[in-house]
């Protein structure tokens, strides 16, 4: 698989403040949690501003992303009172701690499925990386090594982390990161794959099927999975698409790979047109139509940064004058100067 590759290295500040906005979902004391019909025989869960979406059959529960662990813990509980059915099956969307996170509350009964290059995301750097090495979103960690040592301790961490994020980093648990655990990132709340594919997956149980289908080289990750439930109209996305969200601040610009991002998008558009429901991993349930909405707002920020780079202007002053009015109402719609960050870095880069 292509790893990584990152051209830009945050500055510790913003990145930082990028990464502990995320880590917040770790963090909620009084997480928001709901399940909701959808078509068919198909749900969706909420975890605060997280969605994932399972199947339910007579012969058991095949789950989208199990999101955290105490998510997991609370909806096994609720799967087994309204259904009394395990979970068969766990089919993930990519690797990313926020969405993979908890799988281990259901292996006692669950398979887990995933893109082969789920397996590269979760394999550990080599010994030899140091902090020095880690760059991306995860470079401001590595820098608060005040000691000098080569190590991020619990101590140097302080508030910058939640204790819960820390641990997540912290693969072998000895209360000090190295440079390869950084690197890899908070992943040690994700349970492997057990089934992996690298196209196209199809999961029967009973007479339903979950379809997981490769999304692509991609800006997001390389390990993203489509997930749909064909015999309910219903398709599952994560993160690549949000519904009433502009894409989540600095919209993983590292990985310069806007071009796959949009047919990511497009490809996504079209094949939702034989979907009833597209739900997303953050946003309200949507369809075909919201999913066209995101791929505007994207043709017009890349419209309005491409003038404004003819014009001259420089990034302080795109970043502070560029407005998509047509999106005022929808959430986050106050990092729109940091999605034009995004959008500059990824038509000059």
């Amino acid at each position: 698989m292509k790893k990584r590759g990152y051209s830009v290295i945050f500055s510790f500040v913003i990145g930082l403040a990028v990464f502990c906005t995320a880590a917040s979902s770790f963090a909620q004391n009084e997480p928001q949690r709901v399940i909701e019909h959808i078509a068919g025989d198909v749900y969706r869960a909420n975890n605060n501003n997280h969605n994932t979406a399972f199947m339910v059959t007579p012969d058991g529960i095949i789950l989208g992303d199990p999101i955290n662990t105490a998510f997991s813990e609370w909806l096994k509980e609720e799967l087994q009172t309204r259904f009394d059915l395990p979970v068969r099956y766990v089919i993930y969307s990519h690797n990313h701690w926020d969405h993979a996170s908890g799988g281990a509350v259901f292996a006692d009964t669950a398979k887990f499925v995933g893109h082969r290059n789920m397996l590269d995301y979760l394999a550990m750097p080599a010994d030899s990386t140091t902090l020095a090495d880690v760059i991306g979103q995860y470079a401001p960690i590595a820098a608060l090594d005040s000691n000098g040592d080569g190590y991020v301790d619990r101590n140097e961490v302080g508030e910058n982390i939640p204790e819960l994020q820390f641990t997540a980093f912290d693969a072998n648990n000895d209360r000090m990161l190295s440079g390869a655990e950084i690197a890899r990132g908070p992943l040690a709340f994700v349970q492997a794959p057990t089934i992996t594919y690298t196209d196209q997956i199809e999961i029967r149980l009973g007479e339903k099927r979950a379809v997981a289908t490769w999304v692509g080289e991609m800006n997001h990750t390389f390990d993203m999975s489509r997930i749909t439930f064909p015999d309910d109209q219903v398709m599952f996305v994560v993160d690549y698409i949000t519904f009433d969200r502009l894409p989540f601040r600095e919209m993983d610009f590292e990985n310069g790979m806007y071009p796959e991002w949009m047919a990511a998008i497009r490809d996504t558009e079209e094949l939702s047109k034989n979907y009833d429901y597209v739900t997303a991993g953050h946003g309200p349930l949507g369809n075909s139509a919201a999913i066209a909405e995101l791929r505007i707002y994207f043709e017009q920020l890349e419209s309005a940064v491409a003038s404004a780079i003819a014009d001259g202007q420089s990034l302080q002053q795109m970043r502070a004058s560029i407005e998509i009015p047509d999106y005022a109402d929808w959430s986050g719609y106050n990092w729109l100067d940091e999605n034009v960050l995004g959008m500059y870095h990824f038509l000059t880069d």
